[in-house]
C-alpha cells in the first residue's frame, strides 16, 4: 500500500473517536491525573468479591441457579464467574470503536462489575437460600456497597484512536476465539509499521466496522488526550 493511500486510511479509520464508559464517580480523578488500568478503584473490595463468588458457585451446586441478562445471552453463575475473574485479573480498559456499543454499559450504573454485585446480592437476599451468618453478612455488606455505587450515572470517555496509548493496546476480535493481535492505532508511523509488517487485509474488515473488536488498554491514558461526552 503506497504512502498516500496508508494516510488517507489511518486519517479515516484510526484518527477517529475511540469510547469508554466510566462511573461519574471518577471523573474528577481522571480529569486531573488520566486513566490508568493498573489502578483499581476497588481493590480493597476483592477478596470479599471473591468470597461471594465462591459462595455462588457453592449454591448453583445446591441448585440454587442465579441468572443475569448480559444482553447477547443469559448467562448463570459459572459464566458471570469466570468472565468477571478474567476482568478483575486483568488489568486492562476496553475501547469501542461504535459510539452504540456504549448504550448497553451506559445502562449499568456504577460499571458492569458493581452492576454484577448488585444482581447476585440481590437475588441471594430475595429468595434467602440457607446461609451461615459469615455468609449472609457478606452478601448484606456487599449489596448495600453495590447500591451506593450505582447511584453514579455513567459518562463516556473519548479519546482519539492515534493516541500513542492505543500503540501497546491489545486489538481484540470480538467472538472470533482468536488471540489478540497487535494493534494498529496510535501515531501514523505506528500505524505504517503494523500494517507492512502484518498486512492490511488481517485488519481491514474490522477497521471497516464490518466486525467487531475492542481495545484493550494496558498504559496509562494521560488526561490531556481524554475528553468527556455530555
Amino acid at each position: 500500500m503506497k504512502e498516500r493511500e496508508l494516510l488517507r486510511f489511518y486519517r479515516k479509520y484510526i484518527n477517529k473517536d475511540l469510547y469508554h464508559v466510566v462511573s461519574l464517580e471518577y471523573i474528577n480523578d481522571i480529569k486531573e491525573e488520566g486513566l490508568n488500568p493498573k489502578k483499581d478503584p476497588y481493590q480493597k473490595l476483592i477478596p470479599d468479591i471473591k468470597r461471594l463468588f465462591k459462595l455462588i458457585l457453592r449454591l448453583e451446586k445446591k441448585k440454587f441457579i442465579h441468572k443475569q441478562n448480559w444482553g447477547f445471552k443469559i448467562v448463570t453463575a459459572k459464566y458471570i464467574v469466570k468472565t468477571s475473574l478474567k476482568d478483575i485479573n486483568s488489568p486492562f480498559i476496553d475501547f469501542t470503536p461504535l459510539y452504540k456499543e456504549t448504550y448497553y454499559y451506559r445502562r449499568h450504573r456504577g460499571g458492569a462489575l458493581v452492576t454484577t454485585i448488585k444482581a447476585i446480592t440481590y437475588d441471594i437476599l430475595k429468595r434467602k437460600p440457607e446461609l451461615t451468618k459469615s455468609e449472609f453478612d457478606l452478601v448484606n455488606m456487599l449489596y448495600k456497597w453495590s447500591i451506593k455505587k450505582s447511584k453514579f450515572k455513567n459518562k463516556v470517555l473519548v479519546v482519539k484512536g492515534s493516541s500513542r496509548c492505543f500503540e501497546t493496546a491489545h486489538f481484540q476480535r470480538v467472538l472470533s476465539g482468536k488471540r489478540y493481535i497487535k494493534s494498529p492505532f496510535g501515531r501514523f508511523e505506528h500505524f505504517k509499521k503494523v500494517i507492512n509488517g502484518y498486512g492490511f487485509e488481517r485488519y481491514e474488515h474490522y477497521l471497516k466496522e464490518k466486525k467487531l473488536f475492542y481495545l484493550r488498554v494496558i498504559d496509562k491514558i494521560p488526561a490531556s488526550d481524554i475528553k468527556i461526552r455530555n
